[in-house]
């Protein structure tokens, strides 16, 4: 057939808002097309069926003025520019194609990457009748424009799979790991810092750089809320904003702020800068570094916690500092309090120290910070002085309280050591209570004594602590 080619061309989307199919790109079509709805039913629990990257394409062929009626080749290629530029995808043939007063309906596919947001020209070739001789290029591409409620979603594109879409918004660089599923980036991204989904049903708000989930693949939930170089590294992990934190614990967070990091499970940092919780369950809500050095609060004992202020470490386990500067919680169930040092953490403090134990008999028991070995020991080059108060109940509802107050220091590995006790209050004259040096482990001990009830006794321990 001979003369000149003439073709106008619509898309038919098979749902008008189904972007990953090709996001939405029509003009008013010259023909009403079948309908691209049908009812859906779907099993609880079961795969969804996928809708797939296809679309359809409708055209308009002519030769000279005439309408075409004819059966025809057709070939098909996706660019990002009018001429020139990139092609995107592979050739699209179409052979034996049934052209009836000039119209004509194919189904092209062009991949999941095909259509991200960006503009897009369809390139066509024609041979009429079908199988002869070579393809004639037609002219000029063909622009695919949005439809309307399409242009409500610029940049917004989805991925197929058998379980979940995944939906990526933003920077056309912006990915998500191939095999992951549900994974969705809501947008933000740039050519310098894409965002990232590694972790199954993982989720980037916006912001630039951020990713959520591991470096390679196999966590799960991960989530980043924006920012900037912000990593939730694992599962169940979640960054809710600010730079360059990184929560790489299962179950931990970061609400906030620079620099932080949250490393082991069920860690929580709040905000502030250069955090570090690394103990299980270890929690720090904010504050920071001083800008003297890059270290900020440290929660590093399992399930210490550090409240705020600067420059502070909780590594017992259990152990707290709620606020100040520079103070070292370096016990099991210590809390510390200091507004400075002299040379290094916690050589300028206040201590609360809380022990526990059961008597059964009337020999000496003592007691311990975890109720059964823990120990509240003295580094040497240190001096505390004390103020206990121990309180004891029997089984049987007799009661007593008593204070001591000392003085206990390590010079070298030698323990020095004075106390004082004075009664408050007994209901047995028989029980008592002492504290003492441990020598060999450089430890105060407190230890109790009944007249052969079961008693529950608890000390509580306040310290002033210095070193040199």
């Amino acid at each position: 057939m001979k003369g000149q080619w003439t073709l106008k061309g619509i898309l038919v989307m098979m749902a008008l808002l189904a972007i990953g199919a090709g996001t939405g790109f029509a003009q008013e079509p010259t023909s009403s097309p079948p309908s691209p709805y049908q009812q859906e039913g779907r099993v609880s629990g079961a795969p969804q069926a996928l809708m797939g990257t296809a679309f359809t394409y409708q055209g308009y062929l002519r030769t000279g003025s005439s309408p075409v009626d004819e059966t025809c080749d057709f070939r098909f290629r996706l660019y990002d520019a009018a001429s020139g530029g990139t092609q995107i995808g592979t050739d699209q043939y179409r052979t034996g194609v049934a052209v009836s007063h000039g119209l004509f309906t194919v189904q092209l596919d062009f991949g999941p990457g095909a259509f991200q947001g960006d503009a897009r020209w369809l390139a066509i070739a024609v041979r009429c009748p079908a199988g002869s001789g070579s393809y004639t290029a037609l002219s000029p591409r063909q622009a695919l424009t949005p439809a309307p409620y399409a242009l409500a979603l610029p940049g917004l594109w989805t991925e197929q799979t058998d379980i979940s879409p995944n939906l990526i918004g933003g920077y056309s660089g912006n990915t998500v790991l191939a095999g992951v599923k549900g994974g969705t980036i809501g947008g933000g991204g740039s050519s310098a810092g894409p965002n990232s989904v590694t972790a199954m049903f993982g989720t980037v708000g916006g912001g630039e750089s951020n990713r959520a989930g591991l470096s390679g693949s196999g966590a799960l939930y991960s989530t980043v809320g924006g920012g900037f170089k912000n990593i939730a590294g694992n599962s169940y992990a979640t960054v809710g904003g600010g730079s360059a934190n990184v929560a790489s614990g299962g179950w931990s967070t970061i609400g906030g702020g620079s620099g932080n990091n949250a490393s082991y499970f069920d860690t929580t940092i709040g905000g502030g800068n250069s955090n570090v919780a690394s103990g299980w369950g270890a929690t720090v809500g904010g504050g920071g570094s001083d800008g003297t050095t890059s270290a900020g609060n440290q929660a590093t004992g399992s399930v210490s916690t550090v409240g705020g202020g600067m420059g502070n470490t909780a590594s017992g386990y259990a152990a707290t500092v709620p606020g100040g500067y520079q103070a070292a919680a370096t016990h099991y169930g210590e809390m510390a309090y200091a507004s400075g040092k002299f040379a290094n953490n916690g050589d300028a403090q206040s201590s609360l120290y809380v022990m526990r134990g059961t008597s059964t008999g009337s020999a000496w028991t003592n007691l311990y910070l975890d109720g059964s070995s823990a120990l509240l020991t003295i580094a040497s080059g240190r001096t505390m002085a004390f103020e206990i108060l121990v309180v004891g109940r029997s089984d049987g509802g007799e009661s007593a309280g008593y204070q001591i107050r000392g003085v206990m220091e390590n010079v070298g590995g030698t323990i020095n050591f004075l106390s004082i006790r004075s009664d408050i209050h007994e209901d047995d004259p028989a029980w008592n209570v002492q504290a003492t040096a441990d020598f060999v482990h450089q430890a105060l001990l407190v230890q109790v004594q009944g007249n052969g009830e079961n008693i529950r006794w608890v000390a509580a321990v306040r310290t002033a602590e210095v070193a040199w």
